[in-house]
């Protein structure tokens, strides 16, 4: 039996990890300790994962020192994610970290030395790889071959609530999330990565602030806003409630306004990227479009690939993801059809579950590893310093 311990009890954590482990994993793995600052978050998780006051902790150095403990899963704010993974791996921890496995790259280094040194399997929160709809994209391209030979790539992350989700909280600081491209586009980034098989040598990235960010008071905050009922940025409910069945939640959360002088991260960007097997990629990363999809394409020597994965659109538009081949010489035109295993993700959350725990057990190594995270991470904070600098940015 595998004891685990969750660092972070927001809604991740709890619902995603903690339930889902508690109710369908309960076979070979049990939940024995959670960390939180907030002891409110605590007290919840307590009632719902069914622990004891002393599997409850408020310091996640106490709880990853807790007898017996042989993995943790890591669910806490992007910037905390490297000085929590060292210190799993020096207690002999296996580790599942959230995306980003870290905000540079000499982070994730210091990550995978630890993880090296100490054996352990380092599993990163790439959901994206274990939803079928990826994995069916990955082997029309690298088992299937439909369109021969990859020659060029691109992915485009369109983010309709890129105001809701980033701009109003502690997000909206590079210093807390390394920038949005390291927050968020980390997954579509992977998901190149993982089907062009290769690891990319230069990013060059262009972008800005076009939409949010402005002059604005650091301290100015949507509840005491005069303009806040005919603002469409605004952020008109602060407490936001969970239902774990067993025991509910009601938290506030941040809602600064979102034209303060202090963003410093971009709402919009674009990369180019190259590859070490030739493959050449773009990738384009929106926070203001007015749906919430990822779209891609795969272009080689025999026909082109695309793929669309919604989950807000237009009204009148398929929610259901498509995806085509387009052959090249007879211009005929495949539909291929996915379907989506249940969970989260379209599946993604419980299969990262499945193959970590598997990994835990079987010492295999998983499908989403810390190189992944660090390869990823390479791009993105690459592509954020590009877009600073104004500058080529040679990865290796």
């Amino acid at each position: 039996m595998l004891n685990i311990g969750i660092v972070g009890a927001g809604n991740r954590g709890i619902r995603c990890y903690g339930i889902h482990i508690m109710k369908e994993k309960k076979d070979i793995a049990r939940i024995v300790a959670i960390s939180d600052p907030d002891e409110k978050r605590l007290a919840v998780a307590k009632q719902v994962l069914h622990l004891d006051n002393d599997d409850i902790f408020t310091d996640t150095r106490k709880m990853l020192d807790k007898k017996d403990l042989n993995a943790v899963i890591i669910t806490s704010p992007d910037y905390t994610h490297r000085d929590i993974a060292i210190a799993a791996f020096e207690r002999g921890l296996d580790v599942l970290c959230e995306k980003p496995l870290a905000l540079t790259v000499d982070d994730c280094d210091e990550i995978l030395k630890a993880q090296e040194k100490s054996g352990k399997i380092l599993c990163v929160g790439f959901v994206l790889r274990y939803n079928n709809f990826y994995r069916k994209m990955y082997e029309i391209v690298n088992v299937e071959k439909k369109i021969g030979k990859l020659i060029v790539a691109g992915g485009f992350d369109s983010v309709s609530t890129g105001s809701q989700y980033f701009f109003h909280g502690w997000w909206r600081l590079r210093k807390n999330s390394g920038g949005l491209l390291v927050q968020k586009a980390t997954h579509s980034v992977d998901i190149l990565n993982w089907i062009i098989g290769s690891k990319a040598t230069r990013v060059y990235g262009e972008g800005g602030l076009a939409v949010f960010g402005g002059k604005e008071p650091d301290d100015k905050v949507c509840s005491s806003c005069s303009k806040r009922f005919n603002c469409p940025e605004a952020l008109l409910e602060k407490n936001i409630a969970w239902d774990y069945g067993e025991a509910s939640i009601t938290m506030e959360v941040e809602d600064k306004c979102v034209f303060a002088k202090e963003i410093d991260v971009y709402d919009h960007e674009i990369l180019t990227i190259n590859y070490e097997n030739n493959v050449k990629a773009f990738f384009v990363e929106s926070q203001f479009t007015h749906d919430y999809k990822r779209e891609f394409w795969f272009i080689g020597d025999k026909g082109r690939l695309y793929g669309i994965d919604p989950y807000i659109v237009a009204s009148q538009d398929n929610k259901k993801p498509y995806m085509e081949i387009v052959y090249r010489h007879t211009r005929e035109k495949e539909i291929i059809p996915v379907t989506l295993a249940p969970g989260g993700h379209g599946g993604g959350d419980p299969g990262l579950i499945d193959d970590f725990l598997n990994g835990c057990i079987t010492r295999k190594n998983v499908l989403a590893d810390g190189i992944a995270g660090r390869e990823s991470i390479a791009i993105c904070a690459g592509g954020e310093k590009s877009i600073e600098t104004g500058k080529i940015i040679w990865l290796r």
